[in-house]
């Protein structure tokens, strides 16, 4: 934040601060509005290519991501569920920073009072146990359809960096078909059926660019994936936005994979980028079960969740959300049974069906369950985020210009 902004707000606390309820309560209002609303522009202009911290920086934000998982990826870089939650990579990354950073308890409860709105977004707790506060739907676009729009709510950055990434296919193809968004979150954001994730606005369910007979959930194949346009959507999505990870079935992964390469694209970025023919230990695009007929992306927030971080006592206070859940993840074994888990976890079977959307108590050897933590304590609340600086890749060679024909076959690759 700048100086003059810092300036601004404490000014508009210290006014505040003083206010009865008379104009000068309502102006001071005004003023915290127009203060968080110049702050939230400028820090989203400073998280555009995020630059990696400083050493304080990253030792205060260590524990940034804490987990309870258990085997989330299998060893040979198997299935994962959606909601697959990664740990921070130690060392890189800019801490998020929130307008509300400057702001005391008090001024936040007085928003919250009188004018919730004002706050901005919020992206509370993970993307398996969280909710959404102050959320944005989707707006309707001659570049999409939206195929739910009473579950496509999300942050302001996540709504932002799927409207960039679409337009930067359409820059490159103009008059290319819509996509098809499904699922972001709720309005509130919490559980939505059947997903394990999409509670805290910032998971997109988005199709990929098909032939003329595109249907939502079709399952893209060699003979239907328009290779050009999907590609430069998952491109734009990684150098433009902040992305946390991008889910595509492996057979899928093979087509993009193969075509990049054959436009010029550097096979070791592409190693890095994709989970696909490549042993880097941290891809960004990985396999999920039922990921070949859509794309599912995570992206950080790093504003909404920051200004969660710094809102949640008072949020929780004013009864505006729930304390966040808490959960262990456990990969099912064979012979385990809910019941059992239940016991061992110290919870119930109902417990453990509503935190996984289970409709009867069968569960799969392999598979991957939220259990929830035994009630009794405080919960914690939402962890501070580290965004990671983008993967970027090195310059394309002069002769890579020319998108390649997507109807012809690509060099092979191992994997």
């Amino acid at each position: 934040m700048g100086r003059s902004t810092l300036v601004s707000v404490l000014c508009a606390l210290g006014i505040a601060g003083c206010a009865g309820r008379s104009p000068e309560a309502a102006r001071s209002k005004d003023s915290l509005q127009r203060v968080v609303a110049a702050a939230s522009a400028e820090h989203g202009a400073g998280t555009q290519g995020a630059a990696p911290g400083t050493a304080a920086d990253h030792a205060a934000l260590a524990a940034a991501h804490d987990h309870d998982h258990d085997d989330e990826v299998d060893e040979d870089g198997g299935e994962v569920d959606d909601d697959l939650e990664l740990p921070a990579e130690p060392g890189t990354g800019t801490p998020a920073r929130s307008p509300l950073a400057a702001m005391t308890d008090a001024q936040i409860e007085e928003l919250l009072s009188k004018d919730p709105a004002a706050l901005g977004p919020m992206s509370v707790g993970a993307t398996n146990a969280g909710a959404l506060f102050n959320g944005l739907r989707m707006p309707e676009s001659d570049r999409w359809e939206l195929v739910d729009p009473g579950h496509a709510w999300g942050t302001r950055e996540t709504v932002d960096a799927l409207d960039r990434a679409i337009a930067e296919v359409h820059r490159q193809f103009p008059g290319s078909p819509k996509l098809y968004i499904g699922h972001i979150s709720a309005r509130d954001g919490g559980r939505l059926s059947p997903h394990k994730s999409h509670q805290a606005g910032r998971d997109v369910d988005i199709s990929y660019f098909l032939d003329a007979r595109h249907r939502w959930y079709q399952r893209a194949t060699a003979a239907n994936l328009d290779r050009e346009r999907t590609w430069a959507f998952v491109r734009a999505l990684i150098t433009e936005t902040d992305v946390e990870l991008i889910l595509i079935d492996t057979s899928v992964q093979k087509l993009l994979k193969e075509h990049a390469l054959k436009i010029g694209e550097d096979r070791d970025w592409l190693d890095d980028v994709f989970q696909f023919g490549s042993r880097k230990p941290r891809p960004l695009i990985r396999h999920a079960r039922g990921h070949a007929n859509h794309i599912h992306i995570r992206f950080y927030s790093p504003i909404a969740q920051e200004s969660a971080v710094r809102a949640y006592p008072m949020l929780v206070k004013r009864g505006a959300i729930k304390p966040t859940a808490q959960y262990v993840r456990h990969t099912a074994k064979k012979g385990q049974t809910l019941g059992s888990l239940a016991r061992r976890y110290g919870t119930t079977v109902e417990a453990i069906k509503r935190a996984n959307g289970l409709r009867s108590t069968a569960i799969q050897a392999k598979r991957v369950y939220n259990i929830p933590r035994p009630s009794g304590g405080p919960a914690a609340p939402p962890k501070h985020v580290t965004v990671p600086p983008r993967r970027l890749p090195p310059p394309r060679a002069a002769d890579a210009s020319t998108p390649a024909r997507h109807d012809e076959p690509g060099p092979a690759l191992g994997g």
